[in-house]
């Protein structure tokens, strides 16, 4: 072992105070990368791991296709895997329970992730398999053999492009149950429909007319999931689909597009590069401190022989040691903490698909963490190297930290002098002596800021607010979902009677949403919005719409908010002949996201619509056409503020008194709900059980919403909050080192002042205003990254949600309290610093410190 060797290690034990901090500052950047790169990969492919083993038997599935669709799609390059069962409508019951009916096929089955728990599969169209949760909001026992009453609806359009219902009673014998995982359908925003699986179409027995039968096909694809509606549009184009439709296996993708967007956050690429910057200037800090303590030692190794090369190489050993053990420690305190991390977070998603949560430990992040502990070093070790060698020897032993005074003040010495007082003023210019030191203590705390006041900023919870509003426009909504016919289901007077009769409901909103078709033909609509370019002009041009019927007071008082043209007085009333109605004219295209656009290119007011909705005559349900008058256009924002949706849909909206005109009944499918305290649960319970007791009506409120984004938003402040405190508690450490290293150089300055008459009180002034002009400085730099950043962020929002019809989401708001919160921390932590290392002159011995020349 070389005596340099040995003298490099002779002096880490020594100092062991300064060894250990220097270890624990390597070994705290490489756990804390380490341990978070574990953490989330880890979480990324035990969660992808759960949600194939749920979720994971396709990519897409196509609906309403022609057989010929099907052998096209199951030859497109795109496609490693197809099923194709018949879509033979719906199944409805006289409740208004609705669920999709097609023909069985195990692997279409298998794909949904249902498996055959009781029976068999149907050998003729006269036997039913049902989904479980399906026979139990029916509420019918789970017994084989029994029989079960049914209506069969089938929608679809003839040679001549008319939309039409055929409707059939069917009886069915129940021969077998399908099961699926628990909480596969708890999505708040994905509607996913039961299911139920009959033999299917044959020579001998169709269910259906031949010329109603369409396909649907579940597809997997070559490129996984990504960029899957890009596949689907270039199936459907290449392929040339025409009028089928697609659903992405929204669970599936929903999960992956969460785990994708955590493991693609900027945010953590950046806090992985702040938690290195932080760790190196923690460690080059104390480097430096080290350096100028042991520089009159290096000068005497200098005097008695040793050369340039010799000193410097002292202090690539002591780096090289203090990184092999800080990256061995770090690497094991990284372990302890991603094995802790992985077995508390998101557990009932495994406890779901029945699998416990693994560590998966890559080589690349193994690297990460070394590289880290390596850079940290290795750029710590670069500016005292640098200066050993270029110090002379004599200069070296001559080594002081005297302040050299340096430019005009241009009279703020005095004007400081004045406010601070002299020993104030003195604590202020002591950041001077060294501005090395200083600069990287203060950039270390401006750090932490940056990412605190990025974090808190109250415009992260403006845009979850904003979002709440878009989402739930009513602080209650009870509807009927996915498994329910809107032809049948409804609620009554009485049940909007019972709710305004609860004490804390302030208003409610009933409204009558019916789906149909609008006919475009003698219009000309944007070829983006029908995605049927391709199509020859028929009799009939038909589209989706909604029709949405609202009662006049609030038409009167809000929806009169938001007409762009015309007059919604006239909604309520007839012009030669025609009901008064208005249009939203605006649809959200998912090509084209940045751009608001319109449906019809030439509409204008008076212009006769004719459309069709479901109604019921002679207990079968039938589409009734009726011709309507343009009297008002809505707002681009109806859709985001309004009680428009979020769909692509064109909407008609229109006032109830032609309800009976139009759908042959005044009835209400949804209620909008306000409460004079949205966060009461006490009424929201009530309003959940009043809807409870209506059937097949689902509840929806604001206030659980918010709760699903506070978990949300605390679990990721819980991942901002380790950092923010790491890196303040090593600012706080380079504060502390910087304070007592320049205590200790100036011990025999102080202890000169101390004989000339000040006293400890006077001390204490001017280190604690040493200590706030750290404290300052950091808080002044922390806000110019941090605003920069806030206002990027105001201008991506605003341009992400021009789409919804909102010239301006959010504007800048100044973070005031964060900032004050801020500057109370760091204050708290530079004056913690300052107690901490100037305890021990307190009790100094003011000759001992005269004499003191270390």
């Amino acid at each position: 072992m070389g005596i340099y060797l040995k003298m490099s290690l002779a002096y880490l034990k020594k100092n062991k105070l300064r060894t250990s901090l220097l270890t624990l500052g390597v070994a705290l950047g490489v756990a804390l990368i380490f341990g978070t790169s574990v953490i989330k990969d880890s979480q990324n492919n035990n969660d992808v791991a759960a949600i194939y083993k749920l979720y994971g038997g396709y990519h897409l599935e196509f609906n309403n296709l022609k057989d010929s669709d099907t052998k096209k799609i199951s030859k497109d390059e795109g496609v490693s895997k197809i099923t194709i069962v018949e879509n033979l409508g719906n199944i409805v019951d006289k409740k208004g329970n609705s669920f999709p009916l097609k023909s069985a096929d195990e692997h279409y089955v298998k794909s949904k992730s249902g498996k055959l728990s009781k029976g068999r599969f149907p050998k003729n169209n006269n036997e039913i398999v049902m989904e479980k949760d399906a026979l139990e909001a029916m509420n019918i026992p789970y017994k084989l053999n029994s029989t079960l009453n049914f209506k069969i609806k089938k929608k679809y359009k003839d040679s001549q492009g008319n939309n039409k219902i055929y409707t059939e009673d069917r009886k069915f014998k129940l021969v077998g149950i399908i099961e699926k995982p628990e909480g596969f359908y708890d999505f708040y925003d994905i509607n996913i429909p039961f299911e139920a699986f009959t033999y299917g179409n044959n020579e001998k027995d169709n269910i259906i007319p031949q010329n109603t039968m369409t396909y649907n096909s579940v597809l997997t694809l070559n490129s996984g999931w990504q960029g899957i509606d890009g596949q689907a549009n270039r199936i459907m184009r290449e392929n040339n689909l025409k009028e089928a439709t697609y659903t992405p296996n929204m669970p599936l993708v929903r999960q992956l597009m969460n785990k994708k967007i955590e493991k693609e956050d900027p945010g953590a690429f950046k806090r992985e590069i702040l938690i290195i910057i932080t760790a190196a200037i923690f460690v080059f800090n104390l480097f430096n401190i080290t350096l100028n303590e042991t520089m009159e030692e290096m000068g005497m190794l200098r005097l008695i022989g040793a050369n340039k090369r010799n000193v410097r190489r002292m202090i690539m050993y002591q780096g090289l040691i203090i990184m092999v053990a800080g990256i061995i420690l770090g690497l094991i305190f990284g372990v302890a903490f991603s094995y802790v991390g992985i077995n508390n977070f998101n557990p009932s998603l495994y406890e779901e698909a029945l699998m416990k949560p693994k560590l998966y430990v890559s080589s690349q992040n193994v690297i990460k963490a070394i590289i880290t502990g390596a850079f940290s070093v290795f750029a710590s070790c670069i500016i005292p190297i640098y200066k050993v060698g270029k110090i002379s020897s004599i200069e070296a032993t001559k080594q002081s930290d005297r302040f050299k005074s340096g430019g005009r003040s241009f009279g703020l010495g005095r004007l400081f002098n004045k406010i601070f007082g002299f020993y104030g003023f003195m604590g202020l210019k002591n950041i001077g002596r060294n501005k090395s030191r200083a600069f990287i203590s203060i950039i270390s705390i401006a750090l932490g800021g940056y990412v605190f006041l990025t974090t808190f900023s109250s415009m992260q919870n403006e845009v979850d607010n904003k979002i709440a509003d878009m989402q739930k426009r009513y602080d209650i909504t009870i509807g009927f979902g996915p498994n329910s016919d809107l032809d049948v289901v409804k609620y009554s007077d009485n049940d909007v009677n019972k709710l305004k009769n609860i004490d804390g409901v302030k208003d409610i909103n009933p409204v009558q949403i019916a789906n149909g078709f609008f006919d475009y033909k003698n219009y000309k609509v944007n070829k983006d919005f029908t995605n049927l370019s391709q199509v020859k002009e028929k009799d009939k041009m038909e589209y989706e719409m909604d029709l949405k019927l609202y009662g006049n007071d609030y038409i009167k008082n809000t929806l009169k908010n938001f007409v762009q043209e015309g007059n919604s007085d006239n909604l309520g009333k007839v012009t030669n002949h025609y009901p008064n109605v208005a249009v939203y004219n605006y649809f959200y295209d998912e090509n084209d996201p940045d751009t608001n656009k319109n449906v019809f290119t030439n509409i204008k007011i008076g212009d006769i619509l004719t459309i069709k909705v479901p109604t019921i005559k002679n207990n079968e349900t039938v589409y009734k056409e009726s011709k309507v008058r343009v009297c008002a256009i809505l707002t681009s924002d109806w859709m985001s503020k309004g009680d428009g949706s979020l769909g692509r849909n064109f909407e008609i909206v229109s006032s109830n008194n032609h309800a009976k005109y139009l759908t042959n009944e005044k009835k209400y499918t949804k209620l909008g709900i306000n409460l004079e305290d949205p966060n009461d649960k006490v009424v929201n319970k009530k309003v959940e059980e009043v809807s409870n007791s209506i059937q097949l009506s689902q509840f929806e409120s604001k206030l659980s919403f918010n709760e699903m984004q506070e978990s949300s938003r605390k679990d990721y402040m819980k991942t901002q909050i380790s950092t923010i405190t790491l890196v303040l508690i090593i600012a706080g450490i380079n504060i502390f080192c910087t304070i007592k290293t320049n205590l200790l150089i100036r011990k025999k300055e102080i202890a000169t002042l101390r004989a000339l008459g000040m006293s400890v009180k006077d001390m204490k002034k001017m280190i604690t205003f040493e200590a706030l002009s750290y404290a300052m400085l950091s808080f002044i730099i922390a806000l110019i990254p941090s605003i920069t950043n806030l206002i990027k962020f105001v201008n991506w929002n605003n341009n992400a949600y021009k789409n919804y019809g909102i010239e301006s989401f959010m504007n800048f708001t100044f973070p005031v309290k964060e900032s004050i919160a801020f500057f109370i921390i760091t204050v708290g932590v530079c004056l913690i610093a300052v107690m901490t290392s100037s305890r021990d002159l307190k009790n100094m011995n003011i000759i001992d410190g005269i004499k003191d020349n270390d």
